[in-house]
């Protein structure tokens, strides 16, 4: 059994991955990132250089946030990386089937679990109606909030018919139902429903379901709790779930903290396994290949993984 499949059935205390994307293994490569996130085959060869560098225990298929958005007519460009330009437009630019064969490439070529980050529909649905308008509508105009999450739904359903179809596991990002942004009553108003509903439809196929959510989650960490998925990433890992939490050093820490503050969050964490040993959020590109060897090497040494 792999290490995260074993972490999630309580068989080991402990596994390891730092949230290594497409970005950082890019600079490592001195690629350009628009090329890789826009091609399945580069997309799969980054991923599998830096699995093959670090050696953590599973692979994250992650671009950017925005690839749904942009099938479904969002503006993006690539200064070098991804930004959001606006809601959605007439011209589409669908990238899913990318994310696809990449999947499936890095399947069949590495021997850890392959999990593909999909956006939530409550985030997908504020890209699609400009983030600013969308965060008030949902006080304001209900039915047009209840519109856009709609459609997200139905595009991320048809997507995730696509992936569940290849045997992969998911990852649903879903940054903007954090309650940094929204309140615990928004929430559950209208991105609670969505999640569950899309994890539901990944257990019922098998395969693994996570949940990661930037920013302050405390007020909303109980309810996560309930939706049924197998690993919860979130900041603060302190709170006791039933799900499997992931996390334990600071997405700062990794870019700017030396050796021995890397350590020391990783032992910090120790507290609180069962755990998926990671960082906060995406690993920051640009940063030094020896924090992330040096949190991986903490993680194995301290917790015997």
């Amino acid at each position: 059994m792999d290490k995260i499949s074993a972490v999630i059935d309580h068989e080991r205390q402990s596994a390891v991955f730092p949230l290594v994307c497409a970005d950082h293994c890019a600079y490592l490569l001195n690629y350009k990132f628009s090329e890789v996130a826009t091609c399945g085959q580069k997309l799969a060869e980054v991923l599998a250089y830096g699995y093959e560098l670090y050696r953590y225990d599973m692979v994250l298929v992650f671009s950017d946030p925005y690839v749904e958005a942009q099938a479904l007519g969002c503006p993006i460009t690539f200064d070098p990386y991804p930004t959001l330009l606006g809601p959605k437009s007439h011209n589409r630019l669908d990238r899913t089937h990318e994310i696809a064969e990449a999947a499936q490439i890095l399947k069949n070529k590495v021997d850890v679990p392959i999990f593909v980050s999909i956006k939530g529909p409550f985030s997908l649905a504020a890209f699609l109606g400009g983030i600013e308008h969308f965060l008030k509508i949902l006080l304001k105009k209900e039915e047009e909030a209840f519109s856009l999450l709609q459609e997200a739904m139905q595009f991320q359903n048809t997507y995730l018919d696509t992936l569940l179809h290849l045997g992969i596991n998911i990852f649903i990002g879903d940054p903007l139902s954090s309650s940094s942004v929204i309140s615990p009553t928004i929430f559950s108003k209208y991105a609670l429903d969505p999640i569950k509903a899309l994890v539901q439809k990944i257990k019922e196929q098998g395969v693994l379901a996570g949940i990661h959510i930037c920013g302050d989650t405390n007020p909303i960490i109980t309810t996560l709790d309930t939706i049924g998925a197998d690993i919860l990433s979130v900041e603060d890992i302190t709170i006791a779930t039933r799900t499997v939490r992931m996390g334990g050093v600071s997405t700062h820490t990794i870019l700017h903290g030396n050796a021995d503050r890397i350590t020391a969050e990783v032992k910090d964490a120790l507290n609180n396994r069962p755990l998926i040993f990671s960082t906060s959020c995406d690993v920051p590109p640009q940063t030094n290949p020896d924090s992330i060897r040096t949190m991986l090497q903490s993680v194995r040494e301290y917790s015997g993984s």
